[in-house]
This record gives structure tokens, sequence and C-alpha cells, in this order.
């Protein structure tokens, strides 16, 4: 049964360093209100303690200081990107694989649109994910490629879809389950990128078992709640190299005889994957400079 409930005045009230009281995949306590409704109604009384959660940190008009919770309770983020229009982002997915190993989430990525990749190829940082243990799912909503890998995927876990808008989120969950009926749009000519058709993150049943939630489209992601010093266990290719820098508590930026470099050095670590970490490193410490906390 669904209800339809508001959240109670009071956990909205005070300083809060969450910009939502509740998200889609939180467990609640509620009050009912009216049974009879139709949908019945009630209010939220608590938020219960999450198991686990995407975060990351809200607009620049939270001045740094508030989390924005995606999604709670989930079992694995699923970040989508197309190989062509608009082009993919490997930044982001850095990004958002970095806060899936903070918040112990399995991370998936689908490379959607694969009808449309040019005869350059495919980037192969794309392998190197597949290298690191991430599970990497080619598709097209358009030939039907790799849907079925995507929806035993999906089955019996709760799972959160991300990614900038025109990727084909809502299109794709639309072919595994027709009658989700999700709005799809296609990319703007003017700019290359999509116009947003999700307006906020829903959870719907899939017939398969399991929950899914698609989320509006962002193509920036900036993880919450990671210290400076340890960004770098969080990229698990860092992990060999960590082992045989000079320094423990390493940086892996300007110290000398640092494995991690050395790695990035022989060839064992890409460069781009150092180089996204150093932009991270940059973001968190400029964040930790302007508000002086570690979040």
């Amino acid at each position: 049964m669904e209800w339809l409930c508001r959240v109670r005045g009071r956990l909205k009230k005070g300083p809060r360093e969450v910009q939502t009281v509740a998200v889609a995949g939180d467990r609640v306590r509620f009050l009912a209100v009216d049974e009879k409704d139709d949908p019945p109604k009630g209010v939220i009384e608590e938020v219960l303690p999450r198991r686990t959660r995407i975060s990351r940190l809200a607009s620049r008009r939270s001045g740094g200081q508030v989390e924005q919770v995606l999604m709670a309770n989930l079992d694995q983020v699923v970040a989508v990107q197309s190989l062509w229009d608009p082009v993919p982002q490997k930044g982001f997915v850095d990004r958002l694989m970095v806060a899936a190993e903070r918040f112990g989430v399995k991370g998936i990525l689908i490379l959607n649109k694969y009808d449309l990749m040019d005869e350059s190829g495919e980037d192969p940082a794309w392998n190197y994910f597949e290298e690191l243990g991430y599970t990497v799912v080619r598709t097209s909503a358009e030939s039907g490629l790799g849907l079925d890998h995507f929806r035993t995927i999906l089955a019996n876990q709760i799972s959160l879809l991300i990614g900038a808008s025109g990727v084909g989120k809502s299109s794709l969950l639309n072919l595994i389950q027709p009658g989700l009926r999700l709005r799809v749009n296609e990319v703007t000519e003017k700019t290359g990128l999509g116009r947003h058709t999700t307006t906020r993150t829903e959870l719907f049943p899939l017939e398969g078992g399991g929950f899914i939630a698609d989320s509006p489209g962002i193509r920036g992601f900036n993880p919450w709640d990671i210290d400076p010093t340890d960004v770098g266990d969080y990229f698990p290719d860092f992990a060999a190299g960590s082992g045989n820098c000079r320094y423990r508590t390493c940086m892996h930026r300007d110290e000398p005889e640092c494995g991690v470099k050395d790695d990035v050095v022989r060839g064992r670590i890409p460069g781009w994957r150092h180089e996204a970490y150093l932009l991270l490193l940059r973001d968190l410490e400029e964040r930790l400079d302007r508000t002086g906390r570690r979040r």
C-alpha cells in the first residue's frame, strides 16, 4: 500500500547539515492521519538510521556545509554514461565511484548509446574500470544491446541510476520495464546536453525483484564526508603502490619516493586516473580551507 506523507514540522526545525530530511530509500515511522483517503495520508515522525547512502555536496548556495543525500539504503549506484551525444565524463565516474567506495555501495557503470559510437572506437579508460573490478555494461536503447545483462544486474537489488540529462537513463528503464512510462527527451543541438525530464528521485519496484530509482540529471559530483588525507584509500588501484611510499602519510602528489607516482610512470596506473585523484584532492582541500570542516 502507498501512503502520501508529509514530514513532521519539528524534524525540519533548527540548523541542519542535510539538505532534505527524508529521501528516496529511507525507512521511516509515520502516523496515520486519514486512512480513508485515496491515497491514505500520514505524517512522518522519524527517519530510521540509514544502512548506506550516496551523498554529494549540495549547491554552492550552501557554502559547502550542507550534504545532499541522493538516496538511502541502496545496494548499488549505477553511473550511466552515453558514448556519444552527450559526450561521456570520466571525471564524473571517478568521483561517483569514490563515493560508492566511501559509503560501502557497489559501483556499476553503464555505457549507453553504443550504436552511436564513432569510428575512433571506445575510450580505453572504460576497460580500465573493468580491470578495477567494477561491472561495466555496454547498452543501446536503439538496438537492445546489453539490456538482458542490465536487467540481471538490477534484479533483487536496490539501485540508483545517476548521470547527466540525455544519457538515456529513462529510456533504458522504459525498455526494461515498459510499464514505468518514464518521460524521455532528446539532446539539444545548441548545447549538446539533455533537458531534465526527471524532476525528482523516485523509487520504483521492479518486476524481477528489487527497486530502482531514476534521479534527475546531474553533470557534477563532489563527494561528501571525505577527508583529504583519506581520499587515496577510495582509489582501489592505488593500494599496491601506496605500500611502497616512503612516507606513511604520502598524498601521492609532491612527495619523493611515492609508490603511486611510480606506478603512473610505469604505466600501471593511467595518467588520467592520477590526475582525477589530484583534482578531487584539490577540491576537498579547498573546501576544508573555506569551511574549516572535513566534509
